[in-house]
């Protein structure tokens, strides 16, 4: 990090570390290293630099069993990218689910990324597939895709309804 960053911060790069997915300590006989929000945070710390970011991805975080909208908080200043999506359940054991269907709260998501002024990339990540979909790249199929735009663009129309 102490020799990329600075490559990076003067062509304009932001690196947006993505946690370990699922979040486990070893995962297919891999170990890992980014499980947890305090992992994340000692990389940021790590090399300071507005180039060092990491991406918000909400079902790694639900699958933590940590409240996201809280760590959105936390990382306010940090958050490079976002994958919104969501699960029920935790590591060990959790589903992917609809946006619109899992644990977390997703409008106070929204919230949250309005006020604390994110304004980078965020993308739906991890849909499921529709029956008689046609086959695609799992959890990416066209038509879940489209779901979860539709859900995010309502999401982010009422959000600044209600603060308008």
């Amino acid at each position: 990090l102490r020799e990329i960053l600075p490559v990076a911060e003067s062509a304009g790069v932001v690196l947006a570390m993505h946690p370990d997915d699922p979040p486990m300590s070893s995962f297919l006989g891999d170990d890992q290293i980014m499980t947890c929000p305090d992992d994340l945070q000692r990389l940021v710390e790590l090399v300071p630099s507005p180039a060092n970011a990491i991406t918000f991805c909400q079902g790694v975080f639900s699958s933590m069993g940590v409240d996201v909208v809280e760590n959105i908080y936390r990382f306010r200043d940090h958050i490079g990218f976002v994958h919104f999506r969501d699960v029920v359940g935790s590591v060990p054991k959790f589903t992917e689910t609809w946006h619109d269907s899992g644990q977390t709260d997703m409008a106070a998501c929204i919230r949250a990324y309005e006020e604390i002024g994110f304004d980078g990339p965020i993308r739906p990540d991890h849909v499921p597939q529709l029956v008689g979909e046609e086959d695609g790249e799992p959890g990416y199929t066209m038509l879940g895709r489209l779901h979860a735009i539709g859900y995010m663009q309502g999401l982010m129309q009422a959000v600044a309804y209600e603060n308008a």
